[in-house]
């Protein structure tokens, strides 16, 4: 490859240090220094040839700064190739306006510099200020040798073919400019549009995709749902249950069922978070539950039911995720009801005379989370039930409700209404989930709306 060749392939290649973003200005930089270089190397000869030697000698150092210059710039640092080329510009256009005078044109190059200045790749500050000094010292140099008798008198047809060349070499430049920055503008908005229909096309798979996904989370929320138990209306236990799910699937899950004639269980879970993954564990403790499928379980013994629970779905095998539970067990022939809690809030208790003077009675046991620690041991309670008295089991979800004024709703609030509250033409449940959106002003809440009512015939 002949010399010049491999000169300017090595103006393409962008060395390690050089980012990406600054390569057309390390191309262009290259290009423009070399070529700043080579004409004042010229204008050397060409100042000697019409007797001028203070300029002749000036250029010999003004190839000495292009070249230094071009040097900077090919060596990465771009805004001190700059800066040295605009100082030799200047100096070069003010010299040559004092010896020859203004007519030759030399000081039309300073203008040249603002638009090298907004191509290359400095902050936008920095290119205003650097083509306003230009500016100024254009404006001085016009206001002070305009009208000022050169150094030197040289033929008045030499004058004119420096003017003249100098013209139509600064046309030449700016017009390059000119297309040069819209032939920018054009590849910018080509990448633009490129890019556009990257995000439209984007967006139109993330749409589908969520689309898909928003299909299969309400096939996953039916699911759970057709896994709830239906109302019992009649016989020695009446169930009764409203179950609100957030706007995202969650994690609550509820059952009740008799295991023999004599023994009833009821029981509800809260699985910690949201989305699917909540959903599914739910689920899978729902079936254990109802299928008693628990190994070595007796399920009329809400204490191993719990201890049983823990073993078998253990956090750091389903993603961390824990879920709290209320377990009882109701045996009709002595009307005694067998509970335990893990980590859950307690069920209320509330007697057959409720609705005047009775108070709710809360029901817990001191237990832990399920899933959250191995080789926990578990406790139960007991107490006995009268004729029409009511249980109420319920997530957190039902009492955590915040209030229009940003204050939260808590437990002991929600206990007093449910003792409290005389729903005369519809259910207590309709009554309270009619009370808890109005204290939030909204029917959107932010957890699972979940509470189970039995009532003991």
């Amino acid at each position: 490859m002949p010399l010049y060749k491999q000169l300017f392939h090595r103006f393409h290649e962008v060395p390690d240090y050089i980012p990406a973003s600054h390569y057309r200005w390390y191309v262009f930089g290259n290009y423009a220094f070399f070529l700043g270089g080579a004409v004042h190397f010229l204008f050397i000869f060409l100042f000697a040839l019409v007797g001028v030697k203070q300029l002749a000698l000036f250029n010999i150092a003004s190839s000495i700064m292009w070249a230094f210059a071009f040097y900077f710039n090919f060596k990465g640092y771009s805004k001190l190739g700059l800066t040295l080329g605009n100082i030799e510009i200047v100096l070069h256009a003010w010299l040559c306006t004092l010896i020859l005078g203004w007519n030759t044109g030399f000081h039309y190059y300073i203008l040249v510099l603002p638009l090298i200045f907004f191509l290359a790749p400095w902050p936008v500050a920095d290119k205003i200020i650097a083509s306003f000094v230009n500016l100024i010292l254009y404006g001085l140099l016009n206001h002070f040798y305009q009208t000022f008798t050169p150094l030197i008198a040289i033929d008045p047809m030499l004058m004119i073919v420096f003017k003249y060349t100098n013209i139509a070499t600064f046309v030449f430049i700016s017009s390059y400019f000119g297309f040069y920055y819209r032939a920018i503008v054009i590849e910018v908005e080509t990448k633009l549009e490129t890019e556009h229909q990257k995000t439209n096309q984007a967006l139109i798979e993330r749409n589908e995709i969520l689309t898909k996904l928003n299909e299969e989370l309400v096939e996953a929320a039916d699911y759970v749902k057709s896994m709830l138990p239906k109302q019992i209306k009649e016989g020695p236990v009446k169930a009764d249950w409203r179950f609100f799910p957030s706007t995202s699937l969650g994690g609550d899950a509820f059952g009740y069922h008799w295991i023999d004639e004599d023994h009833f269980s009821v029981y509800l879970l809260d699985v910690s978070g949201h989305g699917v993954g909540a959903a599914l564990l739910s689920v899978s403790v729902l079936n254990a539950l109802r299928s008693q499928t628990l190994p070595r379980t007796d399920f009329k013994n809400s204490k191993q039911v719990l201890e049983s629970l823990n073993i078998a779905f253990p956090g750091d095998e389903n993603n961390d995720m824990f879920f709290t539970i209320w377990y009882g067990v109701y045996k009709k022939s002595t009307r005694e009801l067998t509970y335990a809690s893990g980590g859950h809030p307690p069920a209320l208790l509330i007697g057959g005379n409720a609705k005047g003077d009775s108070e709710a009675v809360l029901l817990r046991t001191p237990n832990n989370v399920i899933g959250g620690m191995p080789e926990v041991t578990y406790e139960k309670r007991e107490c006995l039930v009268g004729e029409q008295d009511r249980l109420y089991i319920f997530s957190d979800g039902v009492y955590e409700v915040e209030k229009s004024d940003g204050s939260m709703w808590r437990l002991q609030e929600f206990t007093e209404f449910m003792n409290k509250v005389k729903a005369e033409d519809q259910s207590t449940l309709d009554h309270l989930h009619r009370y808890a959106g109005n204290l939030k002003q909204s029917d959107n809440f932010e957890d699972d709306f979940t509470i189970v009512e039995i009532t003991f015939i």
